[in-house]
C-alpha cells in the first residue's frame, strides 16, 4: 500500500503543470494591443473603485474629457454605490471587434448590505470602447451596464 502511495505522490509531483509565460517579444502586434486595452479598463475600474477622477479620464480623448467632467464623476459614483454598493472585484469576459475599435467588457462585483443589515453581492457589467486617434489607444465610450 505504502508503494502504490508513494509512487501515486510520485507521478502528481513530477508531472506537475508548468506554464510559460510568452516575453513581450513573442507577442503579437494584435496580442500586445488587446493586452493594453485589457489593461487601460482595468485602471479605469480601480480608478473608478478608489474615485479617482484623473486617472479615471486619463485614456479618453482631450474632447472628451472636457465633457466628462468631475461633477458628472462624482454623481455617477454616488448612483452606482447606492444602487450596487461598493466594487469589491471584477474579471474580464471579453472583447469584441468593431473594427476599427474594440469592445471589452468586465463582470464587475459589488458589496453592498440588505435593510437587515446582511453582506449581500450584487455584478453588473462594465464596457469600454477602444480605438487609435493619432496612433494612440483611447478610450471613447465607457459604461456600467
Amino acid at each position: 500500500m505504502k508503494k502504490v502511495l508513494l509512487i501515486l505522490l510520485g507521478a502528481i509531483f513530477f508531472t506537475g503543470c508548468a506554464t510559460v509565460r510568452q516575453s513581450e517579444e513573442e507577442l503579437s502586434e494584435a496580442e500586445r494591443i488587446a493586452a493594453r486595452e485589457q489593461q487601460m479598463g482595468e485602471v479605469m475600474l480601480e480608478a473608478f473603485r478608489t474615485k479617482n477622477f484623473e486617472q479615471y479620464i486619463q485614456f479618453i480623448p482631450r474632447g472628451g474629457r472636457q465633457e466628462y467632467t468631475p461633477e458628472m464623476f462624482n454623481n455617477q459614483q454616488r448612483e452606482i454605490q447606492a444602487s450596487m454598493g461598493e466594487i469589491v472585484s471584477w474579471r474580464f469576459l471579453g472583447r469584441l471587434e468593431l473594427e476599427p475599435a474594440h469592445r471589452l467588457v468586465w463582470a464587475v462585483r459589488f458589496k453592498s448590505r440588505t435593510i437587515r443589515g446582511e453582506e449581500i453581492h450584487k455584478e453588473a457589467l462594465f464596457s469600454i470602447v477602444v480605438g487609435r486617434v493619432d496612433e494612440n489607444l483611447r478610450v471613447f465610450l465607457f459604461a456600467f451596464i
